[in-house]
């Protein structure tokens, strides 16, 4: 009998969003992963969690706009299963809940590090108006 894909399946009983089920039903297809989906320490609240952070890591490198594959969200949630929470980088919060703090801060710093002072650009002189000195022919209009 296939333990972790039921857990999955009662783990996921409530879930009405269809994303999310579609997530679901690709972990219960593999069938390779079973062992890893009995891992008490994982669940489908934290992998909506890790999800959602590799997808706001997508956001930095696009800034207004996020288009992830399928594929790519269904390798995050398999990857989620496959590793422990302390090799993706998650810590425990005061709530039992796993957060993405320690993640994060390690970002920021490697974010200031990185930002490039930047030197004020320098003033770009206006051209001189041209007046007139008496009257203009033709040729005072080619240049």
């Amino acid at each position: 009998m296939k333990e972790g894909i039921e857990r999955i399946k009662t783990l996921s009983q409530d879930i009405k969003d269809k994303a999310l089920i579609k997530i679901i039903e690709y972990l219960c297809s593999r069938e390779d992963m079973n062992d890893k989906y009995l891992n008490e320490e994982k669940s489908l609240k934290q992998m909506i969690k890790y999800i959602n952070h590799k997808a706001g890591e997508k956001r930095q490198t696009c800034e207004k706009m996020i288009m992830v594959d399928d594929e790519e969200v269904f390798g995050w949630a398999i990857h989620y299963f496959d590793e422990t929470n302390e090799a993706l980088g998650l810590v425990e919060d005061k709530d039992d809940s796993w957060d993405y703090r320690k993640a994060q801060q390690e970002n920021e710093k490697e974010e200031k590090q990185d930002i490039p002072k930047t030197e004020p650009k320098p003033k770009l002189k206006k051209k001189k108006e041209w007046k007139s000195e008496g009257q203009l022919t033709l040729f005072d209009f080619i240049e």
